[in-house]
């Protein structure tokens, strides 16, 4: 486990079927006569996990944008109707 300001960041492991799947794309890429090491198949993971996380932070960032878009058109119809009861 990793310690991430001040809070625990669990990744679990590869499963079985990662790994195979990985193995397999690691023999298409180098062919037969090419071996690969438990680092390759981990820096296919570790990279496949990466963009993972990515497109989460991507997804919340999305989402927190649109409510903060909503907000300041909210926050600009209350203001011309203040505008407008005041005058």
């Amino acid at each position: 486990m990793v310690k991430a300001k001040g809070r625990q960041a669990n990744l679990p492991g590869p499963t079985d079927e990662e790994i195979a799947r990985i193995n397999a794309v690691l023999r298409r890429i180098g062919g037969r006569n090419v071996s690969w090491g438990a680092s390759s198949a981990l820096d296919v993971w570790l990279a496949e996990a990466r963009l993972e996380a990515e497109r989460l932070a991507n997804r919340r960032m999305l989402i927190a944008t649109w409510v903060l878009a909503a907000a300041t058109v909210a926050l600009v119809v209350a203001t011309v109707g203040l505008i407008y009861v005041g005058a």
